[in-house]
């Protein structure tokens, strides 16, 4: 069995996997070497800052030796600097050298030791772990004994320093101290926490003055009043050590206790963010940017890695002014491993898909079409060998293509020669064929875009958007009548699926590819309809003169002024009179209905109070609701609606009608109207029941976000409708009973103006109803006509 992740599961496994990869390596140390690298690249993007001016170092350089002789210098030498130093009055003066062996001059340097009464001198260990510390006599004249272990990483770099060892704190730590003694006490940070040292810039902007100056005089005693002095070899060969501004060549390992001393006077350390920061990026970065990364292009993809990785050195920089380091090894890497490897899977999923596609094709298309090579182009062990997997595929779908190709040519021609307008585009309204008539009615080519030529022209921008919903859903859609000159055009829109169903997938919804636009001359159509509509209108007209007169005698009839009828001869008379208003309700209904249908009266719209509409209908309806003991109940929004008030109110009136013709004595009708926003299937909202009770579903079960519109209910406790009727009744002379036009007095004709007069409004009517429960007739007005 092989296993294929989803498509999320494709999205996300680069990242997880580079993720991991570069956990595991950071766990072994190997981004150690860059970010060392990374280390120095960010202090020399941050750039320099000024040295402290409290911090001055006395160098050891060159010059002095050839001065005063090869180095180690006898200790008069540093007594005499002392003594210089005790003149200019300097606060601390700490020595980064070793005096761990006892020397003749030792009295006359700890003499000058103690004149000055601030010196600092230094301790360290030897390879073997043995304690160098100065001779008794000079720790004894010296106010503190500081260590000057370095921890060097990538060459000679120091990045910290341990600033206590033990009992023992570093040499910087110890002239910081000292120094809060004649001057303002100086915080300490944590002294058994690592101290990360932020170099302010290169050491030839920190004060240093040469120690042969010194002792010559050439500098003022200014410069060293109420300073820290250090005093340590910066001669070329002596204690190499490179900083981020100072690598080739390297600077003297005084500058690093500077660093130090400068970094607490400043109260600005170096704070390196914890390791355990780096956990977040693993586990959201390389998943989450390898998800975004499989949705984009190259380009773009290219230009966020780029973007990410420049954003993160400039975060670096920024927060390394802050005084926090970043790491930028790792999150690079991870970038880049992310980018590469989303590439990588997109290149072996296309190459798997290839594979797949090109199997489908061959399974489903080749019994469609006729290959003289099916054979030869056969996988076999023998092809498997000479010609590698992907070029046998490749040769299958190149024939396949071929034949298609034939036999779509096939089909364009039969399209060419039809008499309708047929026309294929995409989702997007891309158009891939086009047969003469569409070109010629359209006036459109393949490859132009639809709806360019579709509005405003043959549809209005609300139809076409509405069309395209229903398609996308596959629903019903509407058929347009467009008048074009002398000819009447039919309009409509198919769904078009590229691929017919296998086995695998029958019974399930097919996938929307594309549209099939079809146009069709329905001129001699539309004139046999309106001759029958002339027809039906003249018959109706012509049935009402006569009956209105038979209305009259009979009326006059029934009022005895021509005389006193026997009992069965008025019995028969109140028939005679009863069938005669009915067929004149009847005529008038179908003249009604036919003069709306062809178009002849057409809605006169205007602005009115959807609630008033409400209450008018029921009142002049509740006469009858009285004589049937039904009560009306109303209950509408205050809104103002867009309509043909008199069209909708008889509408509403028929709706009224009905129910309370159908109400058991005693019961109750609903007229209500409230806007609603729930999605639309064929014209009725989609409302699901669960336990008698009744809920809007959630927008993604329809698919798209429908817009709002107003909904009209009528309800009634009535004896409902059968299931099997509840479309029928908006048909022609059609009653849910045979009997009901004799007892109920119906014409059969309502519901079928009803349904007109809605649609007309762009709306949709439909009722729901089960056996003996009632029912509840809802018509909807689209929202293009809710405000006004």
């Amino acid at each position: 069995m092989t296993w294929q992740p989803g498509k999320l599961g494709w999205r996300l496994l680069p990242g997880t996997a580079t993720a991991l990869v570069v956990a595991l390596l950071f766990k072994l140390s190997a981004w150690y070497p860059l970010e060392q690298l990374s280390y120095q690249a960010l202090f020399r993007l941050r750039g320099p800052t000024a040295w402290d001016e409290r911090v001055v170092v006395v160098t050891i350089d060159n010059a002095s030796l050839k001065a005063l002789g090869r180095f180690p210098w006898s200790r008069q030498r540093y007594a005499q600097l002392l003594k210089a130093l005790t003149k200019a009055e300097a606060s601390v003066v700490a020595f980064d050298m070793l005096w761990s062996e006892p020397s003749a001059e030792d009295t006359q340097l700890a003499s000058a030791m103690q004149q000055h009464g601030r010196v600092v001198v230094a301790q360290a260990w030897d390879h073997t772990g043995v304690r160098l510390v100065p001779t008794p006599l000079l720790q004894e004249s010296a106010i503190a004994v500081g260590h000057i272990r370095k921890h060097e990483n990538l060459g000679n770099l120091t990045q910290q320093v341990d600033l206590q060892i033990g009992e023992h704190t570093a040499l910087g730590i110890a002239a910081v101290q000292s120094y809060g003694l004649v001057q303002a006490p100086v915080n300490l940070p944590d002294l058994k926490q690592p101290f990360w040292i932020n170099w302010p810039g290169p050491v030839e902007e920190a004060t240093s003055y040469s120690f042969i100056k010194v002792l010559k005089g050439q500098i003022p005693s200014q410069a060293f009043k109420d300073k820290i002095v250090l005093v340590g070899l910066t001669a070329t060969g002596f204690d190499p050590l490179d900083t981020p501004f100072n690598s080739n060549p390297a600077t003297s390992g005084i500058y690093l206790h500077a660093a130090v001393v400068h970094n607490l006077l400043r109260q600005n350390p170096l704070h390196r963010v914890p390791d355990y920061w780096l956990l977040p990026i693993l586990l959201f970065g390389g998943p989450g940017l390898s998800f975004f990364l499989s949705h984009w292009r190259f380009r773009l993809r290219f230009g966020s890695w780029l973007g990410l990785s420049v954003t993160w050195v400039g975060l670096s920089v920024l927060l390394l002014w802050a005084g926090y380091w970043l790491p930028v090894a790792l999150p690079l890497a991870l970038f880049t491993g992310t980018l590469g490897t989303t590439l990588l899977c997109e290149q072996l999923r296309m190459s798997a898909l290839l594979q797949r596609q090109v199997k489908h094709l061959w399974q489903t298309y080749t019994p469609e079409v006729v290959l003289d090579n099916t054979r030869s182009l056969q996988p076999t062990p023998a092809n498997y060998l000479q010609q590698p997997v992907l070029v046998q595929q490749a040769s299958q779908l190149a024939a396949l293509a071929e034949q298609l190709g034939r036999s779509q040519a096939a089909q364009a021609a039969i399209a060419r020669s039809l008499s309708s307008g047929l026309l294929a585009a995409d989702l997007d309204g891309l158009v891939w064929f086009c047969n003469p008539v569409a070109a010629t009615l359209l006036q459109i080519h393949v490859g132009d875009r639809l709806d360019d030529h579709l509005v405003p022209q043959w549809l209005s921008k609300a139809q076409w958007k509405a069309d395209l919903q229903s398609l996308k859903a596959q629903q019903p859609l509407s058929v347009h009548e467009l008048h074009r000159g002398e000819h009447w055009l039919e309009l409509k829109l198919e769904p078009l699926f590229y691929q017919p169903l296998t086995g695998e997938t029958a019974g399930q919804m097919q996938p929307l590819d594309g549209l099939l636009l079809i146009l069709n001359d329905i001129t001699e159509r539309r004139l046999i309809e309106q001759m029958k509509s002339e027809l039906v209108a003249l018959v109706s007209h012509e049935l009402r003169t006569p009956l209105t007169s038979i209305q009259g005698a009979l009326k006059l009839l029934q009022t005895g002024k021509l005389g006193t009828l026997p009992a069965n001869g008025q019995r028969m008379l109140d028939i005679a009179a009863k069938n005669t208003n009915r067929l004149m309700r009847l005529t008038n209904d179908l003249l009604d209905l036919e003069r709306i249908e062809s178009g002849t009266v057409s809605l006169s719209q205007q602005c009115c109070q959807i609630a008033a509409l409400l209450e008018q209908a029921a009142a002049v309806m509740q006469t009858m609701a009285d004589e049937q003991s039904v009560v009306l109940a109303v209950h509408s929004v205050s809104a103002n609606v867009w309509v043909d008030s008199d069209r909708l109110l008889q509408v509403l009136i028929n709706l009224l009608s009905n129910a309370i013709k159908f109400s058991h004595p005693g019961g109750s009708i609903w007229l209500n109207a409230e806007f609603r926003a729930e999605a639309l299937e064929h014209g009725r909202t989609i409302e699901l029941k669960s336990q008698g009770a009744e809920r809007s579903p959630h927008l993604s079960e329809v698919g798209h976000n429908p817009a709002p519109y107003l909904l009209i209910r009528v309800k009634d406790e009535g004896r409902g409708i059968p299931a099997d009727k509840l479309e029928a009744v908006f048909e022609r002379f059609q009653q849910v009973e045979a009997a009901d036009a004799q007892q109920k007095g119906g014409t059969g004709l309502g519901l079928a103006i009803c349904r007109t007069i809605v649609q007309q409004h762009g709306g949709h009517i439909w009722v729901e109803s089960e056996s003996g429960q009632g029912c509840t007739f809802c018509l909807t007005l689209p929202s293009h006509i809710n405000h006004c």
